[in-house]
């Protein structure tokens, strides 16, 4: 089905969330202020949670920082060996990064494998337990997350791949001009695709089985399965969101605003809560119970608890 060819018909029939202003008493979602942490440079890789739940990961720089996710301590530094440009969790307590041309695996504090890629690393994810790194020259490369062994590695048609984002067995690649592929792994063949009618902003997943995502001509974000791209619902904003969070079930969604500030729509619709305290274009991370919302901004990074 193609988005651009028949979008209005689409949106007429979509389930729109449209949230609405004023329900700020509503707390069902991280609110208080925990804790602030500062780090030595800006923060340009948005934090996760480790898989045992116990840290958030924030790389800034060389290193990356385990912040403890009751007060925001830091209880640990793993020095990575260049300026980290992509981080991601599995489905273990493992993480991955990656730096220049190299793909690390982190266990705990410690760097316990690392590989050279075939380019400069640009963006990762991770589809199951499986690191997928966009290289510099617009390929893709699947390695195997336990020892960090090559797999496979996919060459696009379509040169201006943007953003990347994995789950279980597929990873959803996104263009600047809007396309959107799903690739089955490992073997990288097309599973699902769709044009959609501007450019994409941003992709996220919300759980295992929900993609999220934005175009610059609309102030939603929408909600696909990875499996197939069909939109099933979108979340109204006041502007388009430059990124978004949400947990699973969709209860409730994060979105960036760049002149309103953060707002959360619950899925009944309404604005929960909503800030210009974070201006610009910080990023969210938010835990999939909605516990816990991790804010990074410049160099400092804001724990949000409910």
């Amino acid at each position: 089905m193609s988005v651009n060819a028949g979008l209005i018909l689409l949106l007429t029939l979509l389930p729109f969330i449209a949230c609405t202003l004023g329900a700020e008493d509503a707390v069902t979602f991280p609110t208080y202020k925990e804790g602030e942490a500062s780090f030595p440079t800006s923060i340009d890789v948005p934090p996760v949670f480790s898989g045992n739940g116990n840290y958030g990961l924030v790389a800034s720089g060389d290193t990356l920082y385990h912040m403890e996710l009751r007060h925001g301590r830091i209880h640990g530094k793993t020095f990575a060996g260049g300026t980290i440009k992509g981080l991601a969790v599995g489905t273990g307590s493992q993480a991955f990064a990656i730096y220049d041309d190299q793909l690390l695996r982190i266990d705990g504090f410690d760097v316990t494998s690392s590989c050279e890629l075939t380019g400069i690393g640009v963006a990762m994810t991770v589809c199951g337990n499986d690191p997928v790194v966009l290289l510099d020259d617009g390929s893709l490369v699947l390695h195997d997350g336990t020892d960090l062994t090559f797999i496979g590695s996919y060459i696009p048609e379509n040169p201006g791949m943007a953003c990347i984002q994995g789950f279980p067995g597929i990873v959803v690649t996104g263009f600047s001009d809007g396309t959107m592929i799903s690739l089955s792994l490992p073997s990288f063949s097309e599973i699902a695709a769709e044009k959609l009618n501007s450019s994409l902003i941003f992709m996220a997943g919300a759980g295992q089985e929900n993609l999220i995502f934005s175009i610059d001509a609309w102030n939603e974000v929408a909600v696909c399965s990875p499996a197939d791209l069909i939109i099933q619902v979108m979340f109204t904003f006041p502007e388009t969101p430059l990124s978004a969070a949400s947990d699973s079930e969709l209860s409730c969604v994060y979105a960036v605003c760049p002149s309103a500030g953060i707002h959360v729509c619950l899925s009944n619709g309404e604005i929960a809560w909503r800030t210009d305290e974070f201006g610009g274009a910080p990023f969210v991370t938010l835990s999939d119970d909605c516990e816990i919302a991790l804010v990074s901004e410049g160099n400092t990074v804001t724990l949000l608890l409910k």
